[in-house]
């Protein structure tokens, strides 16, 4: 189909040398240009004579043979001078060259197809230039004379440049007729893009290839973890991709850098997840085992991580594209872009990008952003989905990315029966949270039975995300007293506390090694009691940074090197004491961040069979145990129980509503394993079975789960 563009007078002084060849899914046309602004490609079935015989399908600017990602950034300062000045960014290569010595000469037409279904497809380019005459097609100069045989491929990358041993970058091509819906060459990002690779270091001896991959997203601004100076983690292959204008790694209006009169909002269009599908084409191309890429890579153990923005990015990107991801570390992530303003301070930001919150523009899947970025709803809705494992991490006094939400969400993931560890402490904004879990994401294999725990009796307490930090004017006793007025949270009620904190958590000094925390027993406005202890009398401890920070007071004021004394850090400790927290719960936990279960590389047993995943047509065994969360410590007991829902069965595939028998052997002696509980549970309709309140041990190989069908 051709485009709907202006009529213009073509021109120039001819286009010449256009050449093409298709290569894993793309046609590549260059072209000598004529000192045009502007480029017109034509595409027929046949030989191109004149215009009107073909479809416009591209209108490319002069210069596109150097990356368009650097149009609409500030390219006189900071990380995006010093990207254009690296000698790769200089201009694009089609094909590969570790040197970069292939790279298209300026004067350079490009433009890169991706091919929809196969063809036999003839190709002319024209300049355009207001005013003059228009310009012939002339074939074996500006036209082909024989057609590009065109294939369905993947596409593939462009080896770029080797930047030093086992580390490289890469150039592809997203998919031009979707990143410029009006076929002209102006998306805000560009349609050519790059990312960094970097292989293990061979000398590690827990490295092997195939290796494992990690996707690492970066955080809002830190453009210096686009570079990898080591893999992390270090058994991984290592790729990083750039999020030029900041959009949290989703995508952003297609109606940009266009803006509204006198206003940083884009006019309303249509938002596309730019973003995720870059690196969703990056995954799928180092799955499916590049011939170009010196190292083989183990297409079932692609995780995603990153924090912050990071993190967000890593929320979608790991829930939306179960079928490319094994797991997803998602720390200090927005996971709902619905939220109201007042808990969530980055609308505005987003409001630049996706457009403001009461437009909702419409995406490319048909619907609005901020319901599409509404996760909390999406993972409650989408049983059927099959998702990573999802590692989630979240900081209790952190108020750049929002806590508000954060239990909605986990109990949304329980509702679809989805896997996932979380956890969250009281730290603010900085690396890493974590879930906390003993189930290592980065060992996590999409060919394998994940588990999905729901209800589990061992979760710390969190009953809702209502959190308030601030200050208090005095302690006297049990009581606690703040200004009238004083609180600027949105939990508070005109400036003073809100009625119904009876029962809440209460942390005097709170700090990643604060542990102590008192009831509330009752409130008014401008005060609290809490049911036993004195807060007059309690002193909160100092973190290690506390002591740093006192030490290089001390260096400042008196220009040597001490310890503080005890006063010093008691005065400290008060100051520190004067700030306060109120939660709905434990300031510190996890849930279902308690469980690991035995794999093949978090082998329970590597000597023995009897721990192995069984995924069977008929069968499906697993062993799962409780171990020890990083937040919440040991769990107290020696069982646990939870809701279990197997989760990605290659084989074992019930029907929905068949009648599956279930069996709970107790592992904790492995060389006799008991059977402790049985019964029969029917398989929802997707299929999925759960077994409620299923008993977990911790000892041996804790409990094995062992469904059968008739």
């Amino acid at each position: 189909m051709g485009l709907a563009l202006p009529a213009v007078v073509l021109g120039g002084q001819g286009v010449t040398g256009l050449k093409a060849f298709c290569r894993e899914g793309q046609t590549f046309l260059t072209w000598k240009e004529d000192g045009s602004k502007w480029y017109r490609v034509y595409a027929a079935d046949r030989p191109i004579r004149a215009a009107a015989e073909a479809a416009l399908v591209a209108k490319i600017p002069q210069g596109s043979n150097r990356f368009g990602f650097l149009r609409n950034v500030d390219t006189s300062k900071g990380f995006f001078q010093s990207l254009a000045a690296e000698e790769w960014c200089r201009a694009i290569q089609i094909e590969d060259d570790q040197a970069g010595a292939k790279q298209l000469p300026d004067g350079t037409g490009l433009f890169v197809r991706t091919i929809k279904k196969p063809a036999r497809t003839y190709y002319a380019v024209t300049g355009e230039a207001e005013g003059e005459a228009a310009a012939a097609i002339r074939p074996g100069v500006n036209g082909l004379t024989q057609p590009v045989q065109e294939q369905v491929a993947p596409p593939g990358a462009v080896l770029q440049r080797k930047l030093d041993e086992r580390y490289y970058v890469y150039a592809f091509f997203c998919d031009y007729e979707l990143w410029n819906g009006d076929g002209v060459d102006d998306n805000w990002d560009g349609y050519v893009h790059v990312f960094h690779i970097r292989a293990p270091d061979p000398k590690r001896r827990d490295t092997k290839q195939p290796y494992p991959v990690s996707f690492r997203l970066h955080a809002f601004g830190a453009w210096r973890d686009w570079n990898i100076p080591y893999c992390y983690p270090a058994t991984h292959v290592d790729v990083r991709l750039l999020d030029y204008h900041l959009t949290w790694w989703y995508g952003y209006s297609d109606a940009l850098p266009g803006r509204l009169p006198r206003s940083r909002i884009p006019p309303k269009g249509m938002v596309v997840n730019f973003s995720e599908r870059r690196v969703l084409q990056v995954a799928r191309w180092l799955a499916g085992g590049p011939k170009n890429f010196p190292f083989q890579v183990d297409p079932d153990q692609i995780s995603v991580f990153g924090g912050s923005m990071g993190g967000t990015g890593t929320h979608c990107l790991g829930v939306r594209n179960g079928d490319v991801f094994a797991a997803a570390f998602a720390d200090e992530g927005i996971f709902n872009w619905a939220l109201p303003r007042e808990h969530n301070s980055w609308v505005n930001d987003v409001a630049g990008k996706f457009g403001p919150q009461d437009r909702n523009d419409m995406t490319n899947e048909g619907v609005g952003v901020y319901d599409l970025l509404n996760l909390t709803r999406w993972v409650a809705q989408h049983p059927q989905k099959e998702l990573p494992f999802m590692s989630i991490g979240q900081g209790m006094v952190d108020f750049v990315i929002p806590f508000h939400d954060f239990v909605n969400y986990l109990k949304a993931l329980e509702a679809g029966k989805h896997p996932y560890a979380a956890g969250w402490e009281v730290m603010g904004h900085m690396p890493w949270a974590g879930s906390g879990s003993p189930m290592d994401y980065r060992k996590v294999r999409r060919d394998e039975v994940v588990p999905a725990f729901a209800n589990a009796s061992c979760n710390s307490t969190l009953r809702s995300g209502f959190r308030i930090v601030a200050k208090y004017e005095s302690v006297d006793g049990g009581t606690l007293t703040i200004k009238p007025g004083s609180l600027k949270s949105p939990c508070a009620a005109e400036g003073g506390f809100p009625p119904g904190l009876a029962g809440m958590a209460l942390m005097l000094g709170p700090s990643s090694v604060t542990r102590d925390t008192f009831t509330i027993a009752s409130s008014t406005p401008t005060s609290l009691t809490v049911k036993q202890g004195s807060l007059a009398d309690y002193l909160p401890p100092l973190t290690g940074w506390d002591i740093h920070v006192l030490k290089q007071n001390i260096k400042k004021d008196e220009g040597k090197d001490r310890d503080p004394t005890e006063q010093e850090k008691r005065a400290k400790a008060e100051a520190n004491k004067k700030t306060f927290l109120i939660c709905d719960g434990e300031p510190r936990g996890c849930w279902s961040g308690h469980f690991t279960w035995s794999t093949r590389n978090q082998d329970f047993d590597p000597k023995q069979a009897g721990d192995d995943i069984v995924d069977a047509e008929k069968k499906l065994a697993i062993c799962i145990r409780l171990g020890r969360n990083a937040h919440a410590g040991e769990w107290g007991g020696e069982t646990a129980t939870a809701d279990v829902t197997p989760r990605r069965c290659r084989k074992f595939r019930p029907l929905p509503g068949e009648q599956v028998r279930w069996e709970n052997w107790d592992c904790s002696n492995p060389s006799g394993p008991k059977k402790v509980a049985e019964g029969q549970v029917a398989a929802d309709e997707h299929g999925l079975v759960t077994v409620p309140k299923f008993l977990i041990g911790k000892a041996g190989w804790g409990s094995r789960l062992v469904l059968t069908r008739p």
